[in-house]
This record gives structure tokens, sequence and C-alpha cells, in this order.
């Protein structure tokens, strides 16, 4: 997940050896203050000291652009408005940042309240009218077409803000996104701070790997506790043989921040209808979609029931199959759940591919997972890594450099992959700081809950390749010409292809054998990788229908009037799609981040899908591991950022439009 969670642009922290910023708008003192690192501080006196100068230096160079005077120029005004998005993004997100990973409560929730503040000041630039008639009234005969795309994309943001409203419309609009934001940190702050404390019985946990067992001894109550981090809950799902075990362990993983996030998410739904009336849209998903690849709701909607039909015949053989096997190990089973998915998959992968999970993420652990990713990255793009000696915010968290194979400096990021407390507790890529070439190099850090010792589920290991390939991507990107060109300039339903991509890779033999080892140190054998692949289709168009179901929520909780019942709606749009019934009693919307960062969006992540298979048929055609054919891609597909479209990157890569058929094909196989 590439995290985009405040209105404002927010893509880095100011850290540069050097000015961050240039023009009359960076004074001296408040340059020399930004550019020092806020990630590390203990002291929520500190955040707030950087919050009240991230705001006036945001407010003076608003000022300052707002007042210029003569004609406009991309050299003079497109410059002051990039440098004015580089205040507000790389102060809102560093800050950001540390709401989500101080290990300081004090100095999260002194964080926490910067953000709707920084914010709100970027929703006013966002409706600032002489702002907008400084970028109007720029030229565009000359521009290359990089710099026009990248002007309109801009003008078009604004028009989308309500920049062409009345002033007592856009006031309205600047109070409700603060309203919005602050909703929104609500929303992640209950899912975050819900850590959980699910009691089981030691003999419940009989099927679990012994590691686990070791990891998890019974308190001196008597019972294991459990948390919703993912090392307690996910092997439950994969391996625990007691039925009733994977149900109370769902049950209670999907209820997170229930009952909280039932009222927040209803005032968050409430917010957004408003805004679109207000901008003059009939509810917000049109609103949201009308600069994204796919255009608008209705087409989104077809596209869900497109890929539906196509997924629905491997999917049902699939469920059919499977239940069947289930009667032999549970005959008691008349129905599959969704907590039943993960473990009787596994042993029929077991008992019809050969393939045991538990003997699979034996050779696996963090560590060989972080260097075989670094290494698949050297193999690839010719990437190079070197410790980078800075503080860090927890003894956990690793730092780095990335250098191309020329030597120079591509980027920086920090690691915070195991769980802790008060940490964000899911999986995404922040950034930190925007780069922009010959001015300051882009600066990311990758979150996660992965466990830090013992073995690694193979699954973990697709996600931190996932989650890795939205890090390099922001690197790779962060050397355009301005800072709006970026990579979180780029469409939204884009934005995961490149990392769904990657995924295929851990699939891959060639790359698996340099670092996946078991603890005597033998790689893991061809035979099993081979295995893995037999069995690697097996339920993935029932995974992919459960997206479907996914998304449909998010669409349909945001294409309407919210004058619904989250529950009913939630189980009507899963019931859909979905192989698998909602678990009664379980409230999943309260933990479903992304209804607030990606709100009517979430089919990005079918949508992306789809692009990403596209994109990977030019790999299949020279060989995976093709280092001609990866720099290519770096330099087509990720090094432009958000300066092309979307459709002209695929274009210029495959050399013809998108195509959805390698999905479909995909959808198919068994």
């Amino acid at each position: 997940m590439n995290r985009l969670p405040i209105a404002v642009l927010i893509a880095g922290s100011i850290l540069s050896s050097g000015p961050a910023f240039a023009g009359a708008a960076t004074d001296a003192a408040a340059n020399a203050q930004l550019k020092e690192s806020i990630l590390t501080t203990t002291s929520a006196a500190a955040i707030n000291a950087r919050c009240e100068a991230v705001l006036a230096l945001g407010e003076k160079a608003k000022a300052e652009l707002e007042a210029m005077k003569g004609p406009a120029t991309l050299a003079a005004d497109f410059a002051a408005f990039d440098t004015l998005q580089l205040v507000l993004g790389d102060g809102g997100q560093e800050i950001y940042l540390v709401s989500q990973t101080s290990p300081v409560k004090e100095v999260r929730e002194a964080a926490e309240a910067c953000v709707p503040k920084i914010s709100d000041l970027g929703t006013k630039v966002s409706l600032s009218r002489p702002i907008f008639d400084r970028l109007t009234a720029i030229p565009t005969r000359g521009l290359d077409a990089r710099k026009a795309f990248t002007l309109q994309k801009m003008l078009t943001n604004y028009r989308l803000a309500g920049v062409d409203k009345d002033d007592a419309t856009r006031a309205k609009v600047t109070a409700l996104q603060k309203e919005i934001t602050e909703i929104g940190l609500k929303f992640a702050a209950n899912i975050r701070d819900d850590k959980g404390d699910i009691k089981l019985k030691p003999e419940d946990l009989t099927g679990l790997p012994q590691d686990y067992i070791d990891g998890h001894k019974p308190a001196a109550d008597g019972f294991v506790h459990l948390t919703y981090d993912y090392p307690d809950v996910i092997p439950v799902f994969d391996f625990a043989s007691k039925r009733e075990t994977r149900r109370v362990v769902q049950l209670a993983y999907r209820n997170r921040g229930w009952p909280a996030n039932e009222t927040v998410l209803k005032s968050l739904l409430a917010k957004r209808y408003e805004l679109a009336q207000t901008l003059g849209y009939a509810d917000y998903a049109p609103l949201i979609t009308a600069d994204k690849m796919i255009g608008n709701p209705q087409r989104a909607a077809t596209f869900l029931d497109d890929v539906n039909a196509a997924a629905k015949p491997g999917a049902d053989a699939d469920m059919a199959e499977l239940l069947t096997f289930a009667k032999t190990v549970d005959p008691s089973i008349t129905r599959l759940e969704s907590y039943d998915n993960s473990y009787m998959s596994n042993l029929l992968r077991k008992q019809k591919y050969a393939v045991d999970a538990a003997e699979v993420r034996q050779y696996f652990t963090y560590d060989k997972a972080r260097t075989g990713i670094f290494q698949l990255m050297t193999d690839l793009f010719g990437a190079q890594f070197k410790p980078w000696n800075t503080p860090v915010w927890d003894k956990s968290v690793s730092a780095w450099e990335l250098y191309d194979k020329s030597g120079k400096l591509v980027g920086r990021f920090y690691l915070d992959m195991h769980p802790r407390e008060g940490k964000f507790n899911h999986a995404a890529q922040f950034g930190i700081r925007t780069g922009v070439e010959g001015r300051q190099v882009p600066v990311g850090a990758l979150v996660t809950n992965f466990p830090a010792t013992g073995p690694m589920d193979h699954g973990d290991v697709e996600t931190f390749l996932h989650e890795f390939g939205h890090l390099i991507h922001a690197l790779y990107s962060g050397h355009t010409e301005y800072g709006v060109q970026s990579m979180s300039n780029l469409q939204w339903d884009f934005i995961e292809a490149p990392s769904q991509l990657l995924e295929e890779w851990v699939w891959n033999y060639d790359t698996l054998k340099t670092f996946a080892a078991n603890p005597q140190g033998q790689p893991i054998p061809e035979a099993l990788v081979a295995k893995m692949n037999a069995g690697r289709r097996f339920g993935e168009a029932t995974s992919w229908k459960g997206q479907l179901g996914y998304a449909a929520v998010s669409l349909n909780y945001y294409n309407r009037k919210p004058d619904f019942e989250l529950s009913p709606m939630y189980d009507e749009q899963i019931a859909r799609y979905s192989q698998f019934p909602p678990v009664p009693g379980s409230h999943p919307y309260a933990s479903f981040g992304h209804l607030d960062g990606y709100s009517a969006v979430y089919y990005t992540y079918v949508w992306s899908k789809a692009i990403a298979l596209d994109l990977f048929t030019a790999f299949q055609k020279a060989g995976i591991r093709d280092p001609k054919v990866a720099e290519r891609y770096r330099q087509i597909v990720l090094e432009p950022g958000g300066s092309q479209d979307a459709n002209v990157l695929i274009q210029n890569f495959l050399g013809r439009p998108l195509s959805l058929e390698a999905f479909k094909t995909e959808l198919q196989k068994k």
C-alpha cells in the first residue's frame, strides 16, 4: 500500500544537507530549522515547534506566490508553486510518519494534532484563486510534453478542489476538508491502537508450528494471549487445526476498531458526501474518480463485474474442490467459511501438489528476505545498497542508501519492519522527502509488522517485496525537474501496478535460491519451488473475487447518500462477489483503513493487477531476470513518476495500449 493519507501533497521531509528550498519564501532561520530531521525526537514540544515552523514557512510561501505580479512564467510562478508544495508536503509527511511510528505516545499525539493544521493550510492553497490565476496565466506554447502535462494536472487538481467556486463555497470546502482530515486520523488511530487480547487455551494452538507455540506460552492465568499483530494471527489462519480456534481469532481480528469506528466512519462518509455536494457532484465517487485512469464510478462498477465474470468459473471450480476436500478433513463442514480458506487450501496443496506451507516457511526469515530483495534490485536495476549512518526512532529500525551502478546516490530510506506498541499496524510505504533533481534526494520509509526472528511465511515475503516496490518507485522517480512530478502525482489506480508486478519474482526459483535457505543453510530445493508454482493458481480466482468484494464495499459506501447502515451494506457487497459469506458478528469495515485513504477507489488493487500482468508480458518474452528489459522498465515506467499520464507510460513500455487479457487469462488458469 502506498500511503496517501492527507489532503495536501504529502511527499517527504526536509532533510537535505544543503538549502532545502530556494527563493524569497525561505528565510535562513526557517530553513536551518526545517532541514533537521524530527523523526527521532522524544519531545512533544519539538513536534509543536516544527509544526509551527512548517506552517509559518508555508504561509509565507503562499503569500509571496499570491502577491506575484507581471507576466506569469514557468520559471518563476510554477517554480514558486512547486516550492510551496514541497514545504507543505515534506513537512506534513514527516510529521505524519512520526504520528504513526514514534515509540513515545505524547510525541505521536502531538504529531497527530499537527497533521490537520498542515492539511488545512494545504486546502487553503488548493482553493487560492490568486495562485490558480497565476498558474492559469502561464503560457503553454513551447512547453515540452512533460511540463505541459504537469501544469494541466495541477490546474485540474485545482478545479476538482473547487477553486472556481464563490467565496462562501470555498470557505465551506475548507472547513469540510479540515473535518475530513481529523476524522480520518481518528479512524486510523482507532485501528492502530486496538491491539487486541484474544484468549486461547494452550490446546487451542493444535496444528500450529512448534516455533509459534514456543513463542506463545500461557500467561499466569493459564491462557495464551494473542494480539492483532500479523505474526500472532496469520499463522492461526494458516495452521490451526481446530476450526473453533480459527473462527474465534478471525472474529476478533475482524472486529478491530469496533465499535469505536462505527460512528467515526459514518461521520467520514457524511462529510465526504457533503463535500461532493458542495462541489456540485451527486456523491463522492464521481469526484474522487474524475482524475483517475478509470474516469468515473460507472466504469469502475463495470470493471468489477467484468473481472467477476472472468473469475467466476475458476473460483466456482476451486470452491467445489476445496469443499469436497474439507469434508474429508472435517465431516461436520457443510459450508466453507472465510476462516477455513487458508487452512484447508494449505492442506489441499500439501496433498495435491505436495506443498506444505509449514515446510516452505522454514526457508524464510526477515533477514533472509531483506537480503534477497536487495539482491533482486541489484540484479534487475543495478541497485547498490549501503547502510546509512543516521539516527533512527527505534532500535529495530535500520537505515539505508540506494545508489545506481554508476555510483550516483538515488535515495535514502528507513525500514521499520516489526510490531511494537503504538505503531501503525499494517504494511505501507511512507514518503519522507520528495526528490527533485539537483536539489534534494528522495527519502522514504517502509513500515510493516513482520516477525523479527524465526520463520516467515512466503506470503509475508511477497508482501515485503510488494511494499518495497512502492519504495523503489518513489526513489527512482525522485529525480524529476519539479517535486509535483513525483510518484505521488501519478494516478492512484496505476500506483499499485509496479508493486504487484514485482510480486512475480518471489515465485521464481532463480530469485529464491539466492536467499531462501533452511536453518541448516541448505537452499530451497528447485523441486519445492516447482510444486509451489504448481499449486499457486489454486484459489487465485477465489482470492480476487474477495478483492472485488472489498472494492464493491469501497465504491458503494461512497456512490450514494450515506443514509444506510454499515453492516448490511458491507455484507451485501461482499456477498455479490466473494465466495465466502461474512462472518456473523464481525464488523470488518471498522478496520478497513482504505475506506479513508482510498475512499471509493479500492478497485485500484484489481485494476492495477491487470496493468501489472500486462507489463509482465514484456519480461516473460525475454526472461524475467533480463536486466535489459528491467532497465527499460525502470527508465520508461518508474523514473518518470507523475510527469506523464499512466496510459502513456504503459504505451511507451509495451508499444501498445493497456490490455486486460493477461489478467483474464490468469484468472482462468488451474
